[in-house]
């Protein structure tokens, strides 16, 4: 049995009569009643008894009718988003970012994108950036975008850049450091470091800095999120190196009361872009997110460059 048999069956059913089902498939009543009768071939079973010109459903007719109920409801939603990506609305946008980005720009973006392209559903997910460019590259992840602190070179994905957020010290308020213009690492070569792990970003970052300062940091602990560095740090841990976002993020919570903020020897950044396949071709609706998200990370650059000048 193929569609067209399943499509005449359903028309027949719900209307009751081949005059009404040809009338709104746009057919001729004979072609109706010659799939009917190709259907029941197919099939090997009768799923009407002719009686007085009527079509009577046998017991059999009606449980594949149930079948069919559900079948031409999918269709229909498949029909309808087909209509919808066409006119450029309705669909799925799936997302994992590293929590940095996500707490303040994806919210934006989404704001954005929603008023450019509606009816979209979003599937937002949390992870670091090695978990994002693993599940990319295999694709072995739900999702088809990540937003993270640059792309390894060995990876086979495809980006597009976003922008470039700073690279700060943060440390402990009750130390007593004096905020400088550009931190000297030697004077932290005996104090607590909250690391990143080596293969992140920040922590290939941090290892180059420490590298060119000639200094081995006593690291106490390691993370791969950010935040939870930061976190550590307020708590009088140890000192991080952590992203411009991160960064405003305590600012935010009131953290300038609990920790010093300083730039570092040369004003380090951190590459922020959006991967995905390189073998996969970006959906228009990809695209349009990846515009969104990059118009609401300039807008939240300018919130950041306030910390350029050293805070405490």
């Amino acid at each position: 049995m193929n569609f067209r048999h399943l499509e005449v069956f359903y028309a027949v059913m719900i209307n009751g009569t081949v005059t009404a089902a040809a009338r709104q498939l746009g057919v001729t009543q004979p072609s109706v009643t010659t799939t009917l009768q190709q259907a029941e071939s197919r099939l090997g079973v009768q799923l009407f008894q002719r009686e007085s010109g009527r079509l009577i459903p046998t017991e059999e007719a009606h449980i594949l009718f149930d079948e069919a109920s559900r079948a031409h409801e999918a269709l229909s939603a498949v029909s309808i988003l087909a209509k919808n990506l066409e006119l450029g609305r309705g669909g799925h946008v799936r997302v994992a970012s590293v929590p940095s980005l996500a707490i303040d720009l994806l919210p934006d973006a989404i704001e954005m994108f929603e008023k450019r392209l509606t009816g979209f559903q979003y599937s937002v997910t949390t992870l670091n950036t090695e978990e994002i460019i693993d599940q990319l590259d295999t694709r072995k992840g739900t999702f088809n975008l990540g937003l993270t602190f640059g792309v390894p070179p060995e990876s086979s994905l495809a980006s597009t850049d976003v922008g470039e957020v700073d690279i700060f010290a943060v440390l402990p308020g009750e130390w007593g450091v004096a905020p400088d213009k550009e931190l000297d690492l030697k004077s932290l070569a005996d104090r607590p470091f909250v690391a990143g792990f080596d293969g992140t970003a920040l922590g290939t970052h941090g290892r180059e800095l420490f590298l060119n300062a000639d200094v081995e940091p006593r690291v106490v602990a390691r993370s791969h999120t950010h935040q939870l560095a930061g976190a550590l740090v307020q708590r009088g841990l140890g000192y991080a190196l952590l992203d411009s976002l991160t960064v405003l993020g305590l600012l935010r919570q009131g953290a300038d009361r609990t920790v010093t903020i300083s730039r570092l020897p040369g004003s380090p950044t951190l590459p922020v872009v959006a991967a995905y396949p390189s073998q996969r071709r970006l959906s228009n609706a990809a695209s349009a997110f990846i515009e969104c998200f990059q118009q609401a990370f300039e807008v939240l650059q300018q919130r950041t460059r306030g910390l350029s000048a050293p805070v405490s």
